[in-house]
């Protein structure tokens, strides 16, 4: 018994040729079968049935579904319990990193860009047209049919062009005429010593150039006047910032000589310890000024955000100033101290510690900054030991570093001062 083939879609009841739709199938069979009436009215019956079922079916569907809905937000429904969230990765550090290669690629060939419109601007010769194709490589057209940009095929209304800076192929409606002054602002930092021998060129003069340059060169220059025309509240959040890495600093440096101080140790003193203290109390003055007036700079009505913004920065700089620079320990006072010395005075000193033996040829200060050389009013002779004239010059030293407040030189001139000492006491002893 031969297998019998199934068929599938809009079938012709006559000559059960497939139609693929029911359009097409009653118009086949108008056209060929139309002596079959009553067999096409019932085509139209069937067809007309089936798509009234299918779209009562679509209609309770949907009124099943939005019942769903109702009931859900009435009784707040749910179907499943939340799922824990499953591993995650960053990409962060992938994302800048080829943001970075693409971002320096951009920057490379947008300054290749300018340096050659640097050059085209300093051709005035009337063979202008060989001179621009001697400084940029023009492609060759022979290869190229239609336009890169529109697609539409070059003819002899349609002729081919190049642009002056990459040299691409384009045609007429996809180029772009740079005139002379505009090139001459986008490229002012390499003409600024060539302005008189710019000006020599017409102002009706202009380039032809690509869409796709255009854009490079017009970005680089939006950075530019972005870069030069900040908004008053960038520049005042960027000297905030600022007053903040210095302030830290000094913070450090506070605890350091506080602690010092606190342990009995002598390379800082009391007053240097409250003059710093000074200083950090002023410039946290002048940074909550600074968030005072970020917060009350007026407000474009278009960007209502811009509230927000200028609130949490000034909420964000009082809570730093409370948690960082209120809490900081105040100074001990001299009656402190004196308690202090007396209480390790009670304490056994340990005596079999050595004592390393250092000659201390030059005093080196290694933070950048160097104290201006005094001269000894006091007269030398014969008798005088060197080393006690090293240690009259590192105290003149230790006066000018707490006189500039470069505590960190103190506390190094300090410790050569302490190993002078020890190097002149053992001189004198020796028999």
């Amino acid at each position: 018994m031969a297998e019998s083939t199934i068929q599938e879609g809009f079938l012709c009841p006559i000559c059960h040729k497939d139609l693929r739709s029911a359009n097409n199938l009653i118009s086949h069979f108008q056209d060929l079968h139309s002596e079959e009436k009553d067999l096409l009215s019932s085509i139209k019956g069937i067809y007309g049935k089936v798509k009234k079922k299918i779209l009562t079916v679509d209609d309770q569907d949907f009124e099943h579904l939005r019942k769903e809905i109702s009931l859900q937000e009435k009784y707040y429904l749910e179907y499943s319990e939340p799922q824990d969230p499953g591993p995650t990765v960053s990409h962060t550090d992938y994302f800048k990193s080829i943001r970075r290669d693409r971002l320096d690629h951009k920057t490379a060939e947008t300054n290749k860009l300018i340096i050659r419109l640097d050059r085209l601007l300093r051709v005035y010769a009337p063979d202008r047209k060989q001179h621009e194709q001697e400084l940029v490589a023009w492609l060759d057209g022979s290869a190229v049919s239609r336009c890169p940009s529109c697609a539409s095929s070059f003819n002899i209304t349609r002729r081919q062009h190049h642009c002056r800076l990459c040299g691409s192929i384009m045609c007429n409606s996809c180029s772009y005429f740079l005139p002379y002054d505009t090139a001459q602002t986008i490229v002012t930092p390499l003409n600024s010593g060539n302005s008189k021998e710019q000006n020599t060129s017409k102002e009706s003069d202009t380039l032809r150039i690509c869409y796709h340059c255009l854009d490079m060169i017009e970005s680089r220059r939006r950075i530019q006047i972005e870069q030069v025309l900040q908004p008053i509240i960038c520049q005042l959040y960027t000297h905030l910032q600022k007053m903040k890495s210095q302030i830290e600093t000094s913070v450090e440096m506070y605890l350091k000589m506080y602690n010092s101080i606190i342990s009995g140790e002598t390379t800082y003193i009391l007053q240097d310890l409250q003059a710093l203290r000074t200083t950090i109390a002023d410039k946290a003055q002048m940074i909550d000024t600074l968030s005072k007036k970020i917060a009350s700079l007026p407000v474009d009505p278009s960007t209502p955000k811009a509230v927000l913004l200028q609130n949490n920065i000034r909420k964000a700089t009082s809570i730093y100033i409370k948690d960082y620079l209120v809490t900081l320990p105040p100074p001990p006072t001299p009656q402190e101290i004196e308690k202090m010395k007396y209480e390790r005075s009670k304490k056994p000193i340990d005596e079999d510690i050595p004592v390393a033996s250092t000659s201390i040829k030059k005093v080196t200060v290694t933070t950048g900054w160097s104290p201006a050389n005094v001269a000894n009013d006091t007269t030398v002779t014969e008798e005088a030991d060197p080393i006690l004239e090293q240690m009259n010059i590192v105290r003149s030293y230790i006066k000018q570093a707490r006189e500039a407040q470069r505590f960190e030189e103190v506390a190094s001139l300090e410790e050569n001062l302490n190993m002078l000492k020890e190097t002149y006491k053992r001189s004198i002893n020796k028999p």
